[in-house]
């Protein structure tokens, strides 16, 4: 069996530069719109087959009942259908401007590390299209827009030694509004300085 003939290489030609994380990073914001757009257009499907079905049951066409308990069946068999398929949702905060936001809790992180070891750092969350269109805070390729967490699973901005955020001038919305103090994950009694059992945190998450 002969081998495929190679076309002619042209040796002034430049070679094609390897894709930047930049233009992979454009390629899949333009799929995340397109799959955002579909995302609409699914609810406006979905409004018009419910007012369908409630015009069906008012003309008696339909047994609701029946229907109801379909349905059921139907979801249960899809959701795990989802779940087995590793089914991933595109999701964006929607904060237009976290520089805008007021009323932020002051709370002394760096004198409470020692003690929560910055456990917040290991929450999962959206980033904002202010955040995407900034290119400072990391997302995950794989869950979009999600906050890019390490093998550690917490944010790869977050300094496991000292507990300092690497992007704290930038740091997203939901960082800047979070408010630890009544969180039984991180603290026990907040003002006593006694930290929610590790185990307790870890179920609770």
């Amino acid at each position: 069996m002969t081998e495929p003939m190679q076309p002619p290489q042209d040796p002034d030609r430049p070679s094609d530069p390897a894709p930047t994380r930049d233009d992979v990073e454009r390629g899949l914001r333009f799929l995340h719109t397109l799959a955002m757009q579909s995302k609409v257009d699914l609810v406006d499907l979905s409004a018009r087959l419910l007012a369908l079905i409630e015009e069906l049951v008012a003309s008696r066409t339909l047994d609701l009942r029946a229907f109801e308990a379909r349905r059921e069946t139907v979801a249960a068999r899809d959701a795990e259908r989802m779940t087995k398929e590793g089914h991933v949702r595109v999701m964006v905060d929607e904060t237009e401007d976290k520089y805008a936001l007021t009323d932020l809790p002051e709370i002394d992180c760096a004198a409470r590390f020692p003690l929560c070891r910055a456990r917040c750092c290991g929450f999962g969350f959206s980033l904002s299209f202010q955040d995407l269109n900034e290119r400072i805070v990391e997302w995950d390729y794989g869950m979009p827009y999600h906050i890019r967490q390490g093998e550690h699973g917490f944010c790869v901005h977050s300094d496991r030694a000292s507990g300092r955020c690497a992007v704290y001038a930038n740091r997203p919305a939901v960082c800047r509004n979070y408010d630890c103090r009544n969180d039984s994950r991180i603290w026990k009694d907040f003002e006593a300085r006694i930290p929610a059992d590790q185990q307790a945190s870890d179920e609770a998450d």
